[in-house]
């Protein structure tokens, strides 16, 4: 295996999307020799320092808000989202009177599941990154700094987002550590790490940065993760997939704009129908709804979309009448895009289909006249060339 050192971000409840990286790195052959995080990067970097990856999933897929935050009964929540409008008053309140949302039962949460002794017994090394009030400055620590009775009150400190109480130590003030630095690679490279995977959870696009001294390789969220504090099930398991997959994609297993099909198989797909055009299946498949958080071979992801479309032709069939299709049609074709904007994605793919088919058919060419709608154009052309044969019978 290569040896790595991660760097990890913070982002709240989205930091699951690291675990789902972790998973795949493993699995990729890439290891950790040392680990720097910032809040909740801080806390995923305890477990991987434990090089225990089964608690830490446990622990994110079992997790609940009264397990990271105490809230009296009285006042108690409606949803997994801490930051829901409906606890505006809640949390108002707590900030206001008791100083801050008191987040000791996170600490009890960690105590469970990671054990301090083999946090410091392994070989591999883990820095902490948090933010000290006093001076105004970021403190980042190693473990090999911190006494062991201290361990949990420098995880503490680290994620104590703001709103959350502030963590006091040797009489100094402690907040989140992403108020200084979110990302802390330079922790890695001053102590001489020059292989580093960061896991960013803020970004919407994957790169792979290199220069003499250092060799970085990025693995961003291609997608929104949600809100910082939201442990809603569906999405902390979408997140992991997310994290899973986005890592295989920047290590070259995937490939895809916004989906994941192998990379041999999106070869082939683009040799059948060229870059634009694959590209326009994937626009189709967002506006089919067809799920991301998903890997799929082009075979799946072809029959898939054929039969989206074609439950979608059979919804835009019954519905053209009501809708005044011919109406639409006219009017797009003078300029007017109103009624189209108001239609559903699928259905106004659907409409473009037509629109485009009957241009073809009369030898002329249209394009739609707003960018607004340029995907979906993109998107209504591939759909045409989507014919029946799969890759299997090429």
């Amino acid at each position: 295996m290569e040896n790595y050192a991660f760097a990890l971000a913070g982002g709240g409840a989205k930091g699951i999307y690291q675990i789902g990286a972790w998973k795949a790195l493993e699995e990729i052959g890439i290891s950790c020799c040392a680990v720097a995080g910032t809040s909740i990067g801080a806390v995923n970097g305890a477990f991987i320092a434990q090089g225990d990856y089964q608690k830490a999933y446990d622990m994110w897929a079992n997790i609940r808000m009264d397990q990271c935050v105490r809230i009296p009964e009285t006042r108690g929540l409606v949803s997994d989202n801490l930051l829901d409008r409906q606890h505006a008053g809640i949390l108002l309140r707590e900030v206001i009177f008791n100083r801050g949302i008191d987040q000791s039962p996170f600490q009890e949460l960690l105590a469970t599941y990671l054990a301090v002794d083999s946090v410091y017994a392994s070989d591999i090394d883990l820095g902490i990154c948090t933010f000290e009030l006093n001076s105004r400055s970021a403190v980042k620590i190693w473990k090999s700094e911190i006494p062991k009775d201290l361990f949990f009150s420098y995880l503490l400190a680290s994620s104590a987002y703001p709103g959350l109480k502030i963590v006091k130590m040797d009489e100094k003030l402690y907040m989140d550590g992403g108020l200084s630095d979110n990302l802390p690679m330079d922790m890695l490279s001053s102590r001489g790490y020059r292989n580093i995977v960061a896991i960013d959870i803020r970004s919407k696009k994957n790169h792979t940065l290199a220069s003499d001294r250092l060799r970085i390789t990025h693995i961003c969220n291609s997608m929104d993760l949600g809100g910082t504090l939201d442990l809603s099930p569906e999405i902390l398991s979408r997140n992991f997939e997310l994290g899973y997959l986005d890592t295989y994609k920047t290590f070259g297993k995937y490939d895809g704009i916004h989906y994941y099909i192998p990379t041999d198989d999106y070869r082939n797909l683009m040799c059948m129908y060229k870059e634009i055009g694959v590209s326009g299946l994937e626009q189709a498949a967002l506006a089919y709804k067809i799920p991301r958080e998903q890997a799929r071979s082009a075979d799946d992801f072809l029959r898939i979309l054929r039969a989206r479309r074609q439950e979608s032709q059979a919804e835009y069939e019954m519905a053209r009448k009501k809708i005044d299709a011919d109406g639409i049609l006219s009017g797009v074709r003078n300029g007017s895009l109103n009624k189209l904007k108001r239609m559903s994605p699928s259905l106004r793919l659907s409409l473009l289909m037509e629109l485009i088919a009957d241009a073809k058919k009369n030898g002329s060419k249209w394009t739609i006249p707003a960018k607004l709608f340029r995907d979906l154009d993109l998107a209504a052309n591939a759909l045409l060339l989507l014919d029946p044969p799969s890759l299997g019978d090429q």
